[in-house]
């Protein structure tokens, strides 16, 4: 799955503090996400924007047809959604994986840029763009980066990570149909399992997108990084439930997150909504931009 390169817009200012790699929803292209940059970029001139554009695949619940998207994903726009959110979930493996490894190498290229400090890059996304977004952060094997903005997204293999926390505990957790293990042990080498909940979380993501187990077997240092999330309670597309969940499920990991629900809002950003994403980034810029003076 072939990526075209990414829209860039420059800093305003001469110097480059840090990068925000921000992502479409499917269907859209980088530039639906414009009206957005500009108040971010007003606010904080330092801040480059990167918006790398979804390449072209079959989309299922379109008939098929060829649009942009990160991944071929189901419609989350009802409630059996959410009373069965792993609903054609295999769908997604191929262009997740893909995915993911473009934006790993996107955020080690930006954190090169900076000086190598990956808590001045920061990462996001729209709809499906924060879905497969989310899911680049927290199998994100580097440190922690600088922050996480999410509107009107969802958590992918939701199910997955809510099986792990079930069982982790008490090391048995409820018996399901598909014996599935999130632990995928194949042996009982206690130095090759997770030793917390949050690594078995990972190695549970990893093996649900097919990739190779190594581990982390303690908390993964990417867990510190600071989530915003912003859903609109009219969202029509992805029900604010799926973001609810979303954000519970991260806060579980005990990732620091910020759930922000706009009344009326559909599936889109709001003035207000963009007001608290700059107040965000502005809380983790600010403090990294006092230590280097």
């Amino acid at each position: 799955m072939p990526f075209s390169p990414p829209l860039t817009l420059p800093p305003k200012s001469p110097s480059h503090h840090s990068t925000l790699i921000l992502l479409h929803g499917r269907g859209n292209t980088p530039s639906s996400l414009l009206p957005l940059c500009s108040p971010l970029q007003q606010s904080l001139p330092s801040l480059k924007i990167i918006l790398p554009t979804a390449p072209k695949s079959r989309a299922t619940i379109y008939a098929r047809s060829l649009i942009p998207q990160w991944f071929d994903s189901w419609h989350l726009d009802s409630q059996a959604s959410v009373s069965n959110p792993s609903q054609d979930e295999w769908r997604s493996i191929d262009g997740l994986q893909q995915t993911v490894f473009y934006l790993h190498n996107l955020l080690r290229e930006e954190t090169a840029l900076v000086g190598g400090d990956s808590r001045r890059v920061f990462l996001g996304g729209l709809s499906q763009g924060c879905a497969a977004s989310l899911m680049a952060m927290l199998l994100w094997e580097g440190d922690q980066l600088g922050g996480y903005l999410g509107m009107c997204g969802w958590l992918p293999f939701v199910r997955t990570v809510r099986r792990v926390f079930s069982g982790f505990d008490s090391g048995e957790g409820e018996e399901e149909d598909d014996g599935f293990d999130p632990f995928g042990r194949d042996s009982d080498d206690e130095e090759e399992r997770p030793r917390d909940v949050e690594s078995a979380v990972v190695q549970a993501l990893r093996e649900s997108l097919e990739l190779e187990s190594k581990g982390p077997f303690s908390r993964p240092k990417s867990f510190e990084t600071s989530v915003f999330l912003g859903h609109g309670t009219e969202d029509d597309k992805v029900l604010i439930a799926h973001g609810r969940e979303a954000a519970s499920c991260l806060d579980s990991l005990g990732i620091n997150t910020s759930w922000n629900e706009y009344q009326g809002l559909g599936h889109w950003f709001s003035p207000e909504m963009t007001t608290d994403m700059v107040t965000f980034l502005k809380s983790q810029t600010e403090p990294e931009k006092q230590k280097q003076q």
